[in-house]
């Protein structure tokens, strides 16, 4: 396992379909006197996502089952030139085969070849229905090996301010590896929702924070950022009043695991990754 001194690898989360941020800190080794969960419940989706952080490339990837992360069906290799719409076309080839098969055996028939009894071994004991809902949760996760390991030599660049930063506001150290999530250590980093900089700030609530105008985007500014970041979270905390929350709020809003938390009426992070 790559580590900096203090915290642990991180895991992929900022991605469409994938479990909430908070799982960042399951696989990261909790400080002394934070507050900061391991469930073992969410053990199964942190081997998952340390897998696509240390195991593949963004020239390979997994077919898996996006509810249950223990489920993978196959690692798809690519060739480094092979153009977008081809990668794309394979993708979808291999997802409707493992599709088709599900179905196949979510009707009840017996397993035609070796292949379908692997599939089938790998939902050991579950009924046919559940194989049939599984042939719609058949997902694509590209791996991210190669940009884990650039966003590690980047990151000690920032490292002493960023540890400076949120010991300043008494947040865990572990959250200094969130930037991994949101950029790579990227300073310039720009999403296609709009988020900028190495944490990865949308306006809105940058401008909370930061001054961002046409002259100046602090969002950019790493050192600046950082700074925000803590406050973000520092707010965030005090509002939802645990940590798994308060970095799932990072993405999805102070607002949105308010709603959460009243829906299911609990601050269990396990019940509100598998439930909202």
């Amino acid at each position: 396992l790559c580590h900096f001194p203090r915290r642990a690898v991180v895991v992929r989360l900022a991605l469409p379909l994938a479990l909430p941020l908070a799982l960042l800190l399951v696989a990261l080794t909790a400080a002394a006197g934070t507050a900061i969960v391991q469930p073992v419940e969410l053990e199964p989706d942190v081997r998952f996502w340390m897998r696509v952080y240390s195991e593949v490339s963004t020239n390979a990837g997994f077919i898996h089952d996006q509810r249950n992360l223990a489920v993978v069906y196959e690692t798809l290799h690519f060739d480094a030139d092979l153009p977008p719409r081809q990668r794309e076309s394979l993708v979808d080839a291999a997802r409707e085969h493992y599709r088709q098969m599900l179905r196949h055996l979510g009707s009840g028939a017996t397993p035609q070849n070796d292949e379908e009894l692997r599939v089938q071994g790998l939902w050991s004991g579950a009924a046919a229905a559940r194989l049939l809902q599984a042939a719609d949760d058949v997902r694509f996760q590209l791996g991210q090996s190669d940009r884990f390991r650039a966003g590690l030599q980047r990151a000690g660049t920032w490292e002493k301010h960023i540890a400076q930063s949120l010991a300043a506001q008494g947040l865990p150290a572990e959250i200094a590896a969130l930037p991994h999530v949101e950029s790579s250590f990227q300073p310039q980093a720009m999403s296609k929702a709009g988020a900028a900089g190495l944490w990865q700030f949308i306006r809105s609530t940058g401008r909370r924070f930061l001054r961002i105008d046409k002259d100046v985007d602090e969002r950019l500014d790493p050192y600046r950022a950082t700074e925000a970041a803590a406050q973000l979270l520092v707010y965030n905390f005090r509002v939802l009043g645990t940590w798994p929350l308060a970095i799932t709020a990072y993405n999805h809003g102070a607002g949105g695991m308010r709603r959460a938390r009243t829906q299911l009426g609990t601050d269990d992070i396990v019940k509100i990754v598998r439930n909202y």
